[in-house]
């Protein structure tokens, strides 16, 4: 399977970037991105007209939603004349990097970053309270600086428990930086209303992830040895993913008959999710897959599971909600802010409540019997994916950010 799920891979590269594809076959940078990554995922320079750096401080790996979420923004940006250079850590494929080496890498590469500082036209920072220095030695340096929130500290700590202990200051780290910001972006409407409450800001803007909807789109080609009719869910495994739920769910005897359950991904859930295939032969875990094999999965599917649920998180903003959408199949979402309210004004799925898996099987069982509605559902997904969901019209929408930034400075 490995041998044929590269070569559609392929396919799909030529298909969405057929230039990238000529000139840099076999190149494990993000088609697209002309420049490479260097050791410690500085870009090289280009000769373009305005200079953006964009600095994670979050490693960017294929097969995380920060991957796509990066570079589908900044692709586009790049295809409009700017030249935008990626400054974040990379550490050894397959390792999982202790507390020391992280903060070894990040300060390397902020390091890198400050050297450079007055080259840029303006500085991107993908929230991080360890984003702080670089972020003031931006504003120390007149270089403006945009931040894009993707959760509260909050968030931060429910998935680092660990950083609870010095709270106090990453929590001052992250205020400051907002408070110096050029412009904050949201990626929801309650990041958005919660970064008001915390900054005092009213000049937040909202945008929230979207979908390449060149790459994931009904008609892709399907992945071989799959079952003929199947739920999918893709994505990180953890624990408000709702992922324990659809399990629970997908072994329900209101599960439709002669659906199977189709996972990919991986995370700390990944050990039920094998447990629960030896149970069950209609389960079926494919492990990671390359971000162009994914809509392969998706597109092919009877609907998509999207089942973010963590009441004290303030960020959802799904990227798989809206990758889904865009590959015309209906939805079955979870009755949460960030993502219900787009599926119920288009029309494009099923919500249903959190944590119930009753009410998941059900809705798999009511498009399983009904695909002409399905089918309209899908549909009405593709067209706002086309209409105001994309990574374009996203990428649109931070560029002014970044514009107006610019302009504010004078630059």
């Amino acid at each position: 399977m490995g041998t044929v799920v590269t070569k559609r891979a392929e396919w799909l590269i030529g298909l969405v970037y057929p230039e990238t594809a000529r000139k840099a076959a076999g190149s494990e940078a993000f088609p697209g991105h002309k420049r490479y990554v260097e050791r410690a995922g500085v870009c090289a320079q280009s000769d373009r007209s305005r200079r953006l750096a964009y600095f994670s401080a979050q490693a960017i790996v294929q097969g995380q939603d920060s991957w796509a979420a990066v570079l589908e923004i900044t692709r586009p940006i790049e295809s409009r004349g700017w030249s935008v250079d990626l400054f974040y850590p990379e550490y050894t494929p397959g390792s999982v990097p202790g507390i020391a080496e992280r903060l070894r890498h990040i300060v390397g590469v902020q390091l890198r970053l400050a050297r450079k500082i007055r080259s840029f036209d303006a500085l991107y920072i993908r929230v991080h309270p360890l984003a702080w220095p670089v972020a003031a030695w931006g504003r120390l340096r007149g270089v403006p600086v945009i931040q894009e929130s993707n959760g509260s500290w909050e968030d931060a700590f429910a998935a680092w428990p660990g950083m609870r202990r010095i709270a106090g200051l990453v929590v001052w780290m992250q205020r400051s930086q907002y408070r110096h910001a050029d412009a904050i972006i949201a990626v929801s409407e309650t990041l958005g209303t919660w970064l008001r409450d915390v900054t005092g800001r009213d000049d937040i803007v909202v945008s929230p992830n979207g979908a390449n909807d060149t790459l994931f789109a009904p008609g892709a080609p399907r992945l071989p040895d799959l079952p003929e009719r199947y739920v999918a869910f893709f994505g990180q495994f953890a624990p408000w993913q709702g992922l324990e739920t659809l399990l629970a769910a997908a072994q329900l005897p209101e599960w439709p008959d002669g659906v199977d359950l189709v996972i990919a991904g991986n995370g700390v859930l990944r050990p039920a999710v094998e447990e629960a295939v030896t149970r069950a032969p209609h389960i079926h875990y494919l492990g990671v897959l390359p971000y162009a094999d994914v809509p392969c999965l998706v597109a092919n599917a009877i609907a998509a599971a999207v089942l973010t649920y963590a009441p004290d998180r303030a960020g959802y903003s799904p990227l798989k909600l809206y990758e889904s959408m865009s590959c015309g199949v209906p939805v079955i979402c979870t009755d949460t802010p960030g993502q219900a309210e787009y599926v119920r004004a288009e029309e494009a799925g099923i919500v249903v409540p959190p944590q119930d898996p009753l009410a998941i099987a059900q809705a798999a069982t009511r498009l399983a019997d009904d695909p002409e509605t399905a089918a309209e559902m899908g549909a009405r997904g593709r067209r706002a994916v086309e209409d105001r969901y994309s990574w374009s019209v996203r990428a649109r929408q931070r560029q002014e950010v970044i514009e107006r930034a610019i302009e504010s400075r004078g630059r």
